[in-house]
């Protein structure tokens, strides 16, 4: 039995192509089978044959058409040489593009047809590339589809390439389909609870114009109520039945009362034991009910949430008591918190209004005790625009609290509160690299440290904030312990690496403190690097982070982004 041929080493060099050359790497054959141990000799050869029309397909999806591809096989040369010379010509441009409509859109809306018109992404003048075409014509259909006409269509579409004179000329046929309107909301799978409680969160009124914005505000709206494990919000397209068209609602209910156990870990707080109670019909008035106990090795929290039911414009109103027992830095707190809040149901752009009481027992070895207590009006403003809310890959969180309290019978002098925050995930550059930046600054007016209970007050430090440091070591040095400033800022820049999809390295630099004044900041920096998992409950972060000021290395561990 005559034993096989080994597979031939070989190389592929391109030459001519420019900032193109790693493009055609990535979706060559010949390229992407260079690491194979199973090709033959007669294999390489066809791979090397049918690379130039591979090549010249490629480019054409770049703007060039009329390139010229020479290739050669170097077996003189160990390993192998396959070398393609590459002649792009000219780049192809767009000479004219006309867009025509048909449908209902023409008699309603004639100015949005001009503004589609001018709003076209692949202009006159521009380089054709065939992404660019296939993204405008998808942009200019979904501007009707998610408005006012989910049955359109582009019917026709050419793009006609000259390569005698490098232009091409574009026409696309639209036809709009019919003007729909919403019908009456029709509900499936509502047993435990009432739909009074759905109809005042449904922001869209019977006659209506179609929008798809409207359908999946309804649709989160409904999901974040906390009552319903799924929701589907759904119109059917039919073209000769547009006018009020019923909305269908389909819901998955969660069971009404549910009692969770759960374990974790954490470096910044140890070992963690946590109880929930769930009732989310309370009172029997469709109110939830949210009970937690919560023990770590600083820590114990008690204490519990009553969401009502929403009010007409989708906002949610809620209640609730904590009292908290922490340990940390030295600082011993007993903590009461007690807050009325009004949340605005679109979490991508998530306002809360809130009146809190704040009071608090301080104590410091043996000899320091402080009792401080604070009545506070505050507004919150987060900003969202991830792909993704649990396991987000790019994007950015950006928030704004304000908070006021007058001097009066609780607070003993005025005081008021301003902290920013802001997380940022680049996108992907070369599919491998990602920037992640961080940041965050607050200051209290008015009153000082000794008045305002610790919750207002700042520290930082650990897992989520600046790394190579211990949770909240980082603040005013008081009698051998540290405890809460009135200023805080703190900076974060990551390079994470993709080595797989799931799993990624990173390099890091925190810096960051928190004092009694901007004249006594000093920043404090921790860098290192770290390992990065995607889990399906979240990025799964652990770092070996060196803290400058301490001179000690430190490991951390965490699930998510410090949003």
């Amino acid at each position: 039995m005559q034993a096989q041929a080994e597979a031939p080493a070989y190389r592929v060099a391109i030459d001519g192509a420019g900032g193109l050359t790693s493009f055609l790497n990535d979706n060559l054959d010949i390229s992407r089978r260079q690491s194979s141990t199973e090709l033959s000799e007669d294999e390489v050869q066809r791979l090397v044959g049918i690379a130039p029309q591979q090549i010249r397909s490629l480019l054409a999806t770049e703007g060039y058409f009329s390139s010229t591809v020479k290739h050669e096989l170097d077996r003189e040369s160990s390993p192998w040489v396959a070398r393609f010379t590459v002649v792009l010509g000219p780049r192809t441009l767009v000479e004219s593009v006309t867009i025509t409509f048909k449908g209902d859109i023409l008699a309603a809306h004639p100015q949005r047809v001009e503004r589609l018109k001018q709003r076209w992404l692949l202009q006159a003048g521009g380089i054709f590339q065939q992404k660019a075409w296939d993204d405008a014509k998808s942009d200019l259909l979904k501007a009707l589809l998610i408005r006012d006409y989910p049955t359109a269509a582009i019917t026709q579409s050419s793009a006609r390439i000259e390569p005698d004179t490098a232009t091409a000329v574009l026409t696309v046929e639209v036809d709009s389909g019919p003007g729909f309107t919403f019908g009456e909301l029709q509900i499936e799978g509502l047993q435990r609870y009432q739909r009074s409680m759905i109809d005042e969160l449904n922001p869209i009124k019977p006659g209506e114009p179609y929008s798809q914005e409207k359908l999946n505000e309804l649709q989160a709206r409904v999901q974040n109520t906390g009552y319903f494990k799924s929701v589907f919000a759904t119109v059917e397209m039919d073209a000769s039945k547009p006018v009020a068209v019923p909305i269908r609602l389909d819901l998955t209910e969660n069971e009404r009362k549910r009692l969770s156990l759960g374990v974790g870990f954490s470096t910044d707080s140890g070992a963690r034991g946590q109880i929930k109670w769930l009732d989310r019909n309370f009172l029997d008035r469709n109110w939830r009910l949210e009970s937690n106990l919560r023990i770590d090795r600083d820590t114990r929290v008690i204490g519990s949430d009553v969401y009502l039911q929403p009010i007409s414009n989708g906002w949610r109103p809620s209640v609730g008591a904590h009292y908290e027992y922490t340990n940390s830095a030295g600082e011993i707190n007993n903590k009461l918190l007690s807050s009325a809040r009004l949340t605005s149901p679109d979490t991508n752009d998530e306002k809360v209004w809130a009146l809190s009481f704040y009071a608090d027992r301080q104590r410091i070895g043996e000899d320091f005790s402080n009792n401080r207590e604070a009545l506070i009006g505050s507004f919150i403003y987060t900003r969202r625009r991830v792909n993704n809310l649990i396991l987000p890959s790019r994007g950015y969180v950006a928030s704004i609290e304000l908070g006021a309290g007058p001097a009066g019978v609780i607070n003993k002098k005025s005081l008021a509160r301003v902290v920013g925050r802001a997380t940022y995930l680049s996108p992907y550059y070369d599919k491998r690299w990602q920037a992640v930046l961080r940041g965050q600054v607050g200051q209290v007016f008015g009153a000082d440290r000794t008045t305002v209970p610790g919750d207002l007050l700042f520290r930082t430090g650990g897992d989520q904030t600046v790394r190579g440091y211990s949770y909240n070591t980082l603040g005013v040095a008081q009698n051998g312990a540290i405890v809460g400033g009135t200023v805080t800022a703190v900076v974060s820049a990551e390079l994470v690496y993709r080595i797989t999809p799931e799993w990624g390295a990173a390099l890091f630099t925190d810096a960051g403190n928190a004092a009694d004044s901007w004249s006594d900041f000093k920043l404090k920096q921790g860098s290192g690097v770290g390992a990065r998992w995607r889990s399906p409950i979240g990025q799964v972060n652990l770092d070996l982070a060196y803290g400058h000021e301490t001179k000690e290395p430190r490991l951390h561990f965490s699930i998510g982004y410090g949003f």
